[in-house]
Formats: structure tokens, C-alpha cells, sequence
């Protein structure tokens, strides 16, 4: 199981994994993960396309690697009790807030810009992306309704 990514999505997948099951290895992982995320982050808390490009941290921007980094922080401070990283968790979201939000724009036809989806392609530089938009929801639901998030976000367990 690698411990480190250059992308961030595995984030909220191996602390899910961890609360589901109770396997400290997953919390291991996704604490390794998180730390590795954070350090690479530049100070806008946008991060880049992918945390071992090159040209880190002043590489191409991609909102939604730090819509779904949010989530995943939130998740991970809730299983660890630790609240730094809630509090990255809210840098990450007033960030793309302030800075990653389609604003009238006649194009705009999502609400998070500047995503990238495969930046060594040159496919999909700046973008918005689907889940974009559903992470940075699922950001605001986690800090509003913390004990409701199984209901709000995983329907299975209804």
C-alpha cells in the first residue's frame, strides 16, 4: 500500500475504509496521505495538477483535487480527533471559494472552475468537472452536519 500520491483522492477512501472497519492501517495511510497533500500545498491552498510535477507548486491549478482533499480532511479529523485538519480542511474550501467559482461567465455551466483532468495530455487544462462541484457540497454538508454526514452523503445506510 503506497503511502503517498500525487493526487489526493485516496484521501477520503482510506479514512471511510478505517471508520467502516476499524483497520488502523487505513487511518495510517489516509494520516500519511493527508500530511504529504498538505506539505506540497502552496500558500493559496489550491493545489496543483499533481504535487510531483516539476514545476510544483506553481504548476497548473486543480480545484477539484482540493474539493475532494477538503472532504477527505474533514472525514480524517473526525476519525483522528485531530483539529488541524479540519482546519486545513476549512482553508481549502474558503480558498476554492474565493478563488475556484465560476462567476458570471457566459460559459460558466458549473460552479467550480479551474480544474484540470489530464494536464500531461494537455486535456482538460482549467476546466470544470463534475465532481468539482460535488465535493465542495459534500465540504459544506460535513462542516454543517456532522452527525447527520451518513445520511446526507451515503444513502446505503438508510
Amino acid at each position: 500500500m503506497s503511502t503517498t500520491s500525487t493526487r489526493p483522492p485516496a484521501l477520503p477512501g482510506f479514512t471511510t475504509v478505517y471508520r467502516r472497519t476499524g483497520h488502523r492501517e487505513f487511518l495510517t495511510t489516509a494520516r500519511k496521505r493527508a500530511d504529504f497533500a498538505l506539505g506540497a500545498l502552496s500558500p493559496d491552498h489550491v493545489p496543483v495538477w499533481d504535487y510531483l510535477a516539476p514545476q510544483a507548486p506553481h504548476d497548473i491549478k486543480d480545484a477539484s483535487a482540493g474539493a475532494v482533499m477538503a472532504c477527505g480532511l474533514l472525514e480524517l479529523s473526525r476519525a483522528t480527533g485531530e483539529p488541524r485538519y479540519r482546519e486545513e480542511a476549512l482553508k481549502l474550501l474558503t480558498a476554492l471559494s474565493e478563488t475556484c467559482l465560476t462567476r458570471k461567465s457566459p460559459r460558466a455551466d458549473a460552479v467550480v472552475a479551474r480544474c484540470t483532468r489530464n494536464r500531461p495530455s494537455e486535456d482538460g487544462i482549467e476546466i470544470s468537472l463534475p465532481y468539482a462541484d460535488y465535493y465542495p457540497l459534500e465540504g459544506i454538508l460535513r462542516v454543517l452536519r456532522l452527525d447527520d454526514i451518513d445520511r446526507a452523503i451515503d444513502l446505503s445506510t438508510v
